[in-house]
């Protein structure tokens, strides 16, 4: 279990027992900073065999459990193939698989493949029970993405009030609606 929770398709694919929130600050040319957390139910963390590995501390994790949640908050500094690693690159739930890109005059392309969290979703949708035991074992749990920096020039998510940051979010009914309704892969452009 621990493999699927490390890069950011398979938090996503899990996304209906994995609550994250999570924040991409770009600092500099080939610089940035992810903070937050990815939290789950207590007894899914122990199902699947209670490693704690799913939050090194070496990778600037912390580990949390109580009776009800298992919870790793992280802050992680670092180059951006460090800190948003390619597809099957990472160790630690702060290493975000996506896609920094600098593009000169401190403007950056930041991508996150939001997409991929329709893969495995669709059989879901077709069983009434599944998706009515989904809705009532997670209600309330969400999937939150911010990307941070001096100006934000354009983004698919919702760019905030003094536009220093875009975000998304998602709940499990955006994670099983139908495919016209999904959400799409974020994307931000922004200057640090």
């Amino acid at each position: 279990m621990r493999a699927l929770l490390l890069t950011l398709p398979a938090a996503l694919a899990l996304a209906a027992c994995v609550e994250v929130d999570m924040t991409v600050e770009v600092l500099g040319e080939d610089e940035a900073r992810v903070t937050g957390f990815m939290q789950m139910q207590r007894q899914v963390f122990d199902m699947s065999g209670g490693d704690a590995s799913f939050c090194p501390e070496e990778d600037g994790g912390t580990l949390t459990l109580t009776d009800t949640h298992a919870r790793c908050d992280f802050d992680k500094t670092g180059t951006y193939a460090e800190v948003m690693p390619s597809e099957g690159a990472g160790d630690s739930p702060a290493d975000v698989q996506g896609e920094l890109t600098y593009l000169g005059e401190n403007r950056v392309r930041a991508f996150l493949p939001l997409a991929a969290m329709n893969e495995g979703m669709e059989d879901m949708g077709d069983d009434p029970q599944m998706l009515a035991m989904m809705r009532q074992m997670f209600a309330g749990m969400s999937v939150s993405f911010t990307m941070k920096g001096r100006e934000i020039e354009s983004s698919t998510g919702t760019i905030s009030a003094d536009g220093t940051s875009a975000s998304i979010q998602m709940g499990v009914d955006d994670l099983i609606a139908p495919d016209e309704d999904r959400i799409g892969n974020f994307e931000t452009i922004l200057r640090f």
